[in-house]
């Protein structure tokens, strides 16, 4: 499931397109200390004083427990997310999942850009960074004083990153647009001095030369009110150079990067099989009209690596530029997608920022990779109705889009599951029937196959054949693939994920016991009848993590078989004795 925790503005945690509950200003107030702090345990005393400032109950410690254990019967995965430690209490989230990470990586990214002169990068990751926000840093927390210390340094970035966009505006020559968001923001900021600098510079390169010696010298007059104080000297030296009509100040001196975005990553190396898959999309995206692809498959299939080897073949069909997403970390597509396209001024709306991106792709030769897309309700309107562009997607399951060409990914055959192996790890190739046996017991799936080679190419000591008798016991095989922070037994984790419905989860655990199963079968050991046994293996289905055999049965991919037997195996151990072979559901409630 999709979960999205906001700070930049208030306090918001949303799952599948919709804000969560989270209850009262104390719950709040506890979500947002851990939030401010993500990774790392908070202490009892400091969640009590962002709670109760200097006045806490004498039952603090208890009433902190129990708004914990509210929050997470409402967070998504809530028992899991919020840990409790032996000094207090850690929130655990995932990559892409806070927009404040989202926020400083692409602030990182733009303020590099600008240190070195490069105006359009820096506007356009600056600007994706202010994309996040949606007003001030947890604005409807702002009336509590403990954490205001936790607040400051981070609105603070907000606004010195504000202020960068600016300075990258300014550099590419957009002072006449950006002279109504400067005195915005100046109205609001009144005793930051760099963005007055800024709307000086503005106002006077759009010849509006009174009006930039107003604004120095309005906030001359502000500053000696308030604090007692002269503007800077680097103010005051603007100031001078406007009197004099420096013609320095009109010269823009801005080095731009490429006007076409090139944004793949390298292609996976090596690459191996799916000759004929690869035809097929460089045989789709050279038509000359607007063209989409889907790659669907289940986890570890290889859908990245062939979508962005078939990119990078086709890449030459599109000059106008290829741009790269990863949905599973980003958000807010159409604005990203447009500022990757050079367009500074991008409209906050989702719809009208959509519509933009289909008039800028509409007379382009620009390939879209998508990648990791779970949801096809944004991604709709993306494509415009004309012109050369094309997207192509990954996904788990096929995505309802119009006009969309699907292409269904599965495991790779024993000779080129053997070419890969042995391409990653050369030493494979001097014992053939050991490393046959690893492609068998790998069924085929490059992810296994790479942690495979990975493992023979960086363990010295384990021989193909040793690495085969380690693969062959079933109960042992997710166990040993996995290498390097890569593991086939999370990757199947993240896809089950996705499952939502008891009754199909309690579908998935139970198709892990046969090689295949009809819905009758499934019916009577779930307790249900046959058409909610076909509903939830049909649902199984569409998230990848099944498929149908012949006569009407389903089954799993091997490895995802091995993983939903583990899951049956860790429930039995887990709960006392029950009478049956199998936890039956009941109408679709577990018991």
């Amino acid at each position: 499931m999709s979960v999205e925790f906001r700070v930049l503005g208030r306090i918001e945690v949303r799952a599948r397109g919709t804000n969560v509950a989270l209850g009262s200003l104390k719950q709040r107030l506890l979500l947002a200390t851990l939030l401010l702090n993500p990774g790392r345990p908070v202490p009892i005393r400091r969640l009590v004083r962002a709670l109760w400032a200097d006045e806490p109950p004498m039952s603090a410690v208890a009433n902190l427990r129990t708004y914990a254990n509210r929050l997470r019967q409402v967070l998504p995965d809530g028992a899991r997310r919020i840990a409790g430690r032996q000094s207090g209490y850690e929130l655990i989230l995932r990559p892409g999942e806070l927009d404040l990470h989202l926020f400083t990586e692409r602030a990182d990214a733009g303020r590099a850009a600008l240190s070195r002169g490069d105006h359009a990068a820096a506007a356009r990751y600056l600007g994706e960074a202010l994309s996040t926000c949606r007003g001030a840093v947890l604005e409807d927390l702002a009336g509590s004083d403990a954490l205001a210390a936790s607040i400051a340094p981070v609105e603070e970035l907000r606004l010195a990153v504000t202020e960068d966009h600016f300075d990258a505006r300014l550099g590419l020559g957009e002072h006449r647009e950006l002279i109504t968001p400067l005195r915005e923001f100046v109205a609001e900021h009144p005793l930051r001095e760099r963005p007055r600098a800024h709307l000086v510079t503005a106002l006077y390169r759009s010849g509006d030369l009174a009006g930039a010696l107003a604004v120095y010298t309005d906030y001359r007059r502000v500053i000696t009110d308030r604090l007692g104080l002269e503007p800077s000297p680097e103010l005051a030296k603007l100031h001078q150079a406007v009197l004099d009509r420096d013609p320095g100040l009109t010269v823009i001196r801005a080095r731009t990067s490429s006007a076409v975005p090139r944004e793949l990553p390298a292609p996976c190396r090596p690459f191996a099989g799916r000759g004929p898959e690869i035809a097929w999309l460089q045989a789709l995206f050279t038509q000359d009209s607007p063209t989409t692809a889907v790659i669907h498959g289940p986890c570890g299939a290889g859908k990245s690596a062939l979508a962005l080897e078939a990119a990078h073949r086709v890449a030459p069909v599109f000059p106008d530029g290829q741009l790269y997403v990863d949905l599973r970390q980003a958000t807010h597509v159409p604005h990203r997608l447009l500022r990757h396209l050079g367009v500074s001024d991008v409209p906050h709306a989702t719809d009208e920022a959509t519509a933009l991106l289909r008039s800028r792709l509409a007379d382009r030769a620009v390939l879209v990779v998508l990648d990791g897309a779970t949801d096809p309700a944004p991604l709709r309107d993306l494509v415009p109705a004309t012109g050369p562009c094309a997207v192509l997607i990954t996904s788990r399951a096929p995505l309802l889009l119009d006009g969309a060409e699907h292409l269904p990914l599965g495991p790779l055959s024993s000779v080129d599951g053997l070419e890969l192996l042995t391409g990653l790890a050369p030493v494979a190739a001097t014992d053939p029937a050991a490393a046959a046996q690893i492609v068998e017991f790998c069924h085929g799936v490059p992810l296994a196959l790479r942690i495979a080679g990975a493992i023979l190419a960086h363990r010295p000591a384990c021989s193909p054949a040793r690495l085969a008798r380690r693969l062959a016991p079933e109960r042992r095989r997710l166990a040993e693939l996995s290498f390097g922070g890569d593991s086939v037994r999370a990757a199947c984790a993240t896809a089950f994920s996705a499952v939502d419905d008891p009754l199909a989860a309690a579908a998935f655990r139970l198709l892990g016991q046969y090689e295949v199963c009809d819905a009758a079968t499934a019916a009577g050991a779930l307790g249900t009848d046959v058409l909610g046994a076909e509903a939830a293996l049909d649902q199984l289905v569409d998230l990848g993590l099944a498929e149908w055999a012949d006569d009407d049965t389903y089954r799993l991919p091997g490895l995802l078989r091995l993983f939903a037997a583990e899951l049956v195996t860790s429930q039995n151990t887990t709960r006392p004795p029950m009478a049956g072979r199998w936890p039956v559901l009941r109408n679709g409630t577990a018991p």
